[in-house]
């Protein structure tokens, strides 16, 4: 028998050199005579030692000894070359043996390990996190393993842990691996131990700054009571960064603060910081010959940026001041800068500045444009004239040749390749002195087309769509972007259909007709690769079922990069993982079937969240002992929440949520079940939720409602959502005091099955602070004796936002809503209008609905009614009782106030609660104290203060129309003394109405835009 073989440690390069020294040999090292009886001989057998791992179709390709061919050396050698670079084998070694009158081949191999997953277990104290320490360990999934990786991942992790303090700690690794792809999975079992703590750092150097002053600067000790912090990776970079900005805030802008090395003191479990400092002198930057403010030297010479000099930034800060210059109409500015000696610790830059006359630029003309029109080619410039907002015109030289450059590529991207883009400039126009005209002229030249195109080289998949996907077509313009763009279309294309080498040239060629081309796409597809197996790891609590559904590639299909993404996308949405890696195994390996990896690592899967806000208004909560404020009075309401959430309950994927929020004017208590993608329908969740709510928010009355529903959400598209919910409900009311309301029909508590559909189209760049964009929503529903409700009422409430960017800061936004009321049906003894529940009906005003009243102050109140039919009427009180129809329209002009982060905001609100939609007007005046259908204004100022969960604003609104009523001063129980059946003389002096009305001026400060 004879044993050629390429010993372990040999790489592949330097077998295939063996061979062509050794022709006559089966392997590297084999050069035996006993070879040249089996040359030529017929294989009658090959055989692999340990289980194959490759695909059958990569090893035809891979290996091309036949069984019945004649062996030949090179056959060999090409077939050993070929396993190896399959990247699935660390060794491999060739055994040959007579059989009969042939011979049997055999591969003895090692096979290659790949990387199948990294999971951290046991007690790990953030910093580090679980996350940052499989990074550390730089085992990327589906990479080759080699056992001494665990070592070098064990030693980065230690060093991690010291980096955070955690000496004491100890990482132990363990490994199992799996054939079933070859993998590798590695477990790091963590004890952090205590952490240490920082102690006195040692200083080389003059620092200039006192010891307490730097550990301030640091921030690795506690000011006043002086216990040391623990130590942290970035609590260390940190402190290291805050003695630099120290030195930075005294200019000293070349000052260096490097950190040695950390000297950990066992016995007490401390680290002494080692730094080296280097102050440098200050730097004064200043402006001579001509003055400019520090703010404007700091803001365009680089060096306070960057916080070092160099020439480099020097000569930045000449060429930004040149331009800014220019942009204030400084056209002839000349700027230079100068060095000078470092004296008494103070290195001075000066920029010495010529500015020269100022100019105006009153007008910028576009000619020779034909093919743009000339809003199309404005938009692309820099050059503005003078205007309201630009005093002097915005002009340099740099945005002339700028804006050339710009119209220039929006013709050549257009086929215009003969285009060109001059200006002249007019420094006297109109023999005005300072007043400068631009004129941009514009040479088209022809327009260059394609006439045909062809595409060579396509032949695995469909051309036709290729083709749609491209610009050059025929009859198209002919343009160099076009090209590169169809470039990236087809490589895309290729890309997503498992053809990882694909390559893609493009030629043109001008035919008969002048700037006419024909375009050649010449394309070498490459092999295709394909999907062997998608093969999850790390689930331990989630069913595979749910993983499962989500797997879209199989095997066979081709091998999708794009796909491979979306599909870990879709994982992530799922909400119930951490992390979700995924990788190609073996991606550098010559196979053409290829595992796709996904690695898993769960999530928490408890959410504990908690909530604290406020806002500042006029409240409506009801009152029984004082009716003498129907309008509300102003106070402070605190609001707290708090939600726990069980992620991934039972491994399927569902939510369980328990939310509870508590303020002076609502508490509220839910459970909720969520179900997403029902059914396995992408973009469908079924949600399940039992509700108490009891509010205070309005004058009139509490209400209480006890609820079950269940609901079914579909994202018809990226921006449209429908929510499809059946809700049973039972409202009750409280608190109720005045007259005309003391009726069993409507205090009993009431029984309501509603059944509504709700739409919600959202194109909002940001929905937390929107600048452009539109929202709709569109709510209707219907509840009747049919869902077994005690009431009958149909319900729709639409709304409209848009908002418009009118410069870059500026934003026009506005917002109309409109809702109805219709009830049918009504129960013997009560009106249609009164038999809606009270807590059913609309109520508005409020700092999110119409700013001219206080919260829920608007529409409809008690001008008392008789209290049986035909009687006489109640006494009025001035409460609000909501209504069966509104109207609101919002406008809001939002601007930069100071700053980046606060905002101006002027507004006008318009509308009403409306009694019915047949009583709905937009009447400015109010006809008489009885009357409240009819539209009510307010303006105002209002302030946003951008935070990273959304604006708080305060607003302050005049209302310019509020509306006057008939109120009662007294309390409940003189209220029941004023008999309606008494002549006024008879009563006592309280029953006496009361003139009142809505204040002009309504205050609020809550969280997030109006809308």
């Amino acid at each position: 028998m004879i044993t050629p073989r390429c010993p372990t440690g040999v790489n592949c390069a330097a077998s295939r050199t063996v061979l062509c020294l050794w022709p006559f040999a089966l392997f590297c090292a084999l050069a035996d005579a006993q070879t040249e009886r089996f040359e030529g001989k017929p294989i009658v057998d090959i055989q692999f030692s340990d289980v194959q791992p490759l695909d059958p179709a990569d090893l035809a390709k891979a290996q091309p000894l036949k069984i019945g061919q004649p062996l030949r050396v090179s056959d060999v050698a090409h077939a050993i070359d070929g396993l190896f670079a399959t990247g699935s084998f660390e060794d491999i070694a060739v055994e040959g043996e007579a059989s009969g009158n042939g011979v049997a081949i055999r591969f003895v191999t090692k096979n290659a390990w790949f990387v199948g997953g990294v999971t951290v277990q046991g007690k790990v104290a953030d910093p580090p996190n679980r996350g940052q320490i499989a990074s550390t360990a730089q085992l990327s999934l589906g990479t080759p393993f080699h056992d001494d990786d665990v070592t070098h991942a064990v030693d980065g992790i230690k060093r991690l842990m010291e980096a955070n303090g955690l000496y004491d700690g100890s990482v132990t690794p363990s490994v199992e691996r799996s054939s079933r792809a070859q993998e590798v999975f590695i477990t790091f079992h963590v004890k952090d131990g205590k952490r240490a703590k920082y102690d006195t750092p040692s200083i080389e150097g003059d620092t200039k700054l006192s010891n307490d002053t730097i550990l301030r600067a640091t921030g690795w000790r506690i000011p006043i009571i002086h216990w040391w912090r623990q130590v942290t990776d970035a609590r260390t970079r940190k402190g290291v960064h805050g003695l630099l900005a120290k030195y930075q805030k005294q200019n000293r802008l070349t000052a260096r603060v490097e950190l040695k090395k950390l000297d950990y003191d066992a016995a007490h479990r401390r680290v002494h910081p080692n730094l080296s400092v280097d102050t440098g002198p200050k730097v004064e930057v200043k402006a001579v010959e001509s003055k400019l403010s520090h703010r404007v030297l700091k803001r365009y010479v680089p060096v306070f940026e960057e916080n070092t000099v160099d020439n480099d930034l020097l000569v930045e800060g000449k060429r930004n001041l040149h331009d800014y210059l220019q942009s204030q109409g400084y056209y002839d500015v000349d700027v230079d800068f100068r060095v000078l000696p470092t004296q008494n610790d103070v290195e001075t830059i000066e920029y010495v500045i010529s500015r020269g006359q100022r100019y105006k630029l009153v007008r910028v003309v576009i000619s020779g444009n034909k093919y743009f029109d000339e809003d199309d080619i404005r938009e692309r410039m820099f050059m503005q004239p003078t205007s309201f907002r630009m005093r002097h015109g915005r002009y340099s030289e740099a945005f002339r040749r700028k804006d050339e450059e710009n119209i220039a590529n929006l013709y050549h991207a257009n086929g215009f390749r003969d285009v060109k883009v001059t200006s002249v400039v007019d420094r006297n126009y109109h023999n005005n002195a300072g007043d400068i005209a631009v004129t941009v002229k514009i040479e088209e030249g022809p327009q260059w087309f394609v006439d045909s195109l062809a595409m060579r080289g396509i032949n695995q998949v469909n051309a036709d769509e290729i083709r749609s996907q491209l610009a050059s077509i025929a009859g198209q313009p002919f343009a160099d972007v076009n090209l590169a763009s169809d470039r990236d279309a087809v490589l895309t294309y290729y890309y997503a259909h498992g053809f990882p080498s694909a390559n893609f040239t493009a030629s043109w060629q001008i035919n008969g007709q002048p700037h006419h081309v024909n375009v050649v796409y010449t394309i070498t597809e490459g092999d295709r690769q394909y999907v062997r197996e998608v093969i999850t790891s790390g689930l331990r609590n989630t069913r595979p079922s749910v993983v499962d559904k989500l797997i879209k590639l199989k095997p066979g299909d081709p091998l999708s990069p794009i796909e491979e993404t979306q599909m870990q996308k879709k994982f992530y949405d799922l909400g119930i993982f951490a992390r979700v890696d995924t990788a190609i195994e073996s991606p550098d390996g010559q196979t053409n079937h290829k595992y796709v990896l996904y690695n898993f690592e769960e999530a928490n899967r408890y959410n504990i969240t908690l909530g604290v806000g406020a806002q500042v208004a006029r409240f409506g909560t009801p009152s029984t002992t004082d009716l003498s404020a129907p309008g509300g009075t102003t106070g402070f309401s605190p609001e707290f929440s708090a939600s726990l959430s069980r992620l991934n309950f039972l491994g399927l994927g569902h939510v369980v949520t328990l939310r509870g929020s508590y303020s002076s004017i609502e508490k509220r208590g839910s459970v909720s079940y969520l179900q997403p993608r029902f059914r396995n329908v992408e973009g469908r969740n079924i949600t399940y939720t039992i509700l108490f709510d009891n509010s205070l928010n309005v004058r009139t009355f509490a209400s209480k409602r006890e609820e079950g529903s269940v609901q079914v959400s579909q994202q018809f598209s990226k921006s449209l959502t429908g929510l499809f919910r059946f809700a049973y409900r039972r409202v009750s009311v409280s608190d109720v005091v005045i007259p005309v309301l003391l009726v069993p029909q409507l205090l009993q508590p009431v029984r309501l099955g509603i059944l509504s559909a709700n739409f919600v189209q959202d194109r909002r760049d940001n929905p937390a602070d929107p600048h452009r964009g539109i929202y709709n929503v569109a709510d209707i529903g219907v509840t009747g004796k049919f869902l077994g409700s005690q009431r009958s009422f149909g319900r729709v409430l639409l709304r409209n936002a848009t908002y418009y960017k009118l410069t870059r800061n500026i934003v026009l936004a506005r917002q109309t809503q409109f809702g109805v009321i219709r009830p049918f049906s009504a129960p013997a003894g009560v009106g249609d209008r009164e038999s809606v529940p009270l807590p059913e009906r609309f109520f508005g005003g409020g700092a999110d609905s119409l700013r001219a009243f206080p919260y829920n102050q608007a529409g409809p109140r008690d001008t008392g009614a008789p209290l049986v039919p035909g009687g006489p009427a109640s006494q009025p009180t001035g409460f609000p009782l909501g209504g069966n129809a509104l109207l609101f329209n919002n406008v809001e002009l939002r601007f930069p106030f100071i700053g980046e982060n606060i905002q101006g905001v002027v507004f006008h609100d318009m509308g009403n609660v409306y009694s019915s939609v047949s009583n709905m007007s937009l009447r400015f005046h109010q006809k008489n104290l009885q009357d409240f259908d009819y539209a009510v204004h307010a303006v105002g100022f209002g302030i946003r203060y951008r935070t990273p969960i959304g604006p708080i604003r305060g607003d302050l609104a005049y209302s310019i129309n509020p509306p006057s009523f008939v109120g009662f001063k007294g309390t409940p129980t003189q209220l029941l003394r004023c008999n309606p059946s008494l002549p006024a003389s008879a009563l006592p002096s309280f029953c006496q109405p009361v003139p009142q009305s809505i204040s002009h001026f309504q205050f609020f400060f809550s969280i997030g835009q109006t809308f």
